[in-house]
């Protein structure tokens, strides 16, 4: 009798404990999907509303400059390295939201339609 409910909860606490492991990391996943898709969104957006961001030419140059390095460095990593591009996709938004000054990025998120859509780390 004692070995059966011992037996009984040790089951059970090893299927809750599964449950909980297999949760936790598709919260994450669903974090850097949305991280993603707001990088790719400055991208779209900050040639969609060049113009009325008042870029300098200075600003358009390191932007092109930006976009074309990072599009080089995406090509050589392939369709494979997901994790990778990722990152690349991150390391891009930090650094074309560097050369927007403070008010250009409120203009930004005003534009988007979103507040806060866009920010600097």
């Amino acid at each position: 009798m004692k070995k059966s409910f011992l037996l009984s909860l040790t089951i059970i606490g090893l299927f809750l404990s599964s449950c909980a492991t297999t949760t936790g990391p598709a919260r994450d996943t669903e974090n850097e999907v949305k991280v993603e898709f707001n990088e790719r969104q400055l991208e779209k957006h900050l040639t969609q509303y060049a113009d009325q961001l008042d870029l300098s030419r200075r600003q358009q140059r390191r932007i092109a400059k930006i976009e074309k390095k990072y599009d080089k460095k995406g090509e050589k990593l392939g369709t494979l390295q997901i994790g990778q591009k990722r990152n690349l996709q991150k390391e891009e938004a930090e650094a074309l939201l560097n050369i927007l000054d403070d008010r250009q990025i409120e203009k930004l998120n005003e534009l988007a339609g979103r507040k806060g859509l866009f920010k600097r780390i």
